[in-house]
């Protein structure tokens, strides 16, 4: 492999990098919140147009007040368009950190394959010029 096409392939991945047990750790927070997000975005829709009881009944019931079917309607449709567009958020979220790790393997990849490829830094020894006194 010439260097011209080590830097090509080096050029052609995304340019970001951090630390993978933080990003990863992301990674993971960022699925719950997404499926916990697009749960509830999903039931509140449900609600709000099927006229079903899943969660604000349960809320209510719990608050000891009582909804009439217009609160129930605005709250079911602004907390789910709420729910909704934060999963959007964390699918975003996934989307970089799944950038991120991507880079981070690549970047491990490329030096593994350029210290056993490349004989210039290959068991190179480094020697002192000045000597040490004992």
């Amino acid at each position: 492999m010439q260097k011209r096409e080590l830097q090509a392939i080096i050029d052609s991945q995304p340019s970001v990098s951090a630390n993978t047990f933080l990003v990863g750790a992301l990674y993971v927070v960022a699925w719950i919140l997404f499926v916990a997000f697009l749960i509830l975005g999903a039931g509140l829709f449900l609600e709000s147009l099927l006229h079903y009881k899943i969660f604000l009944g349960w809320v209510s019931e719990q608050l000891n007040f009582a909804l009439n079917e217009e609160q129930r309607w605005k709250i079911a449709t602004s907390f789910g368009l709420m729910s909704l567009f934060l999963s959007a958020v964390f699918l975003g979220v996934i989307f970089l950190c799944r950038m991120v790790l991507n880079r981070n393997r690549f970047i491990i990849e490329i030096d593994e394959w350029i210290y056993t490829n490349l004989k210039e830094i290959k068991n190179k020894p480094t020697t002192s010029k000045t000597k040490v006194r004992r």
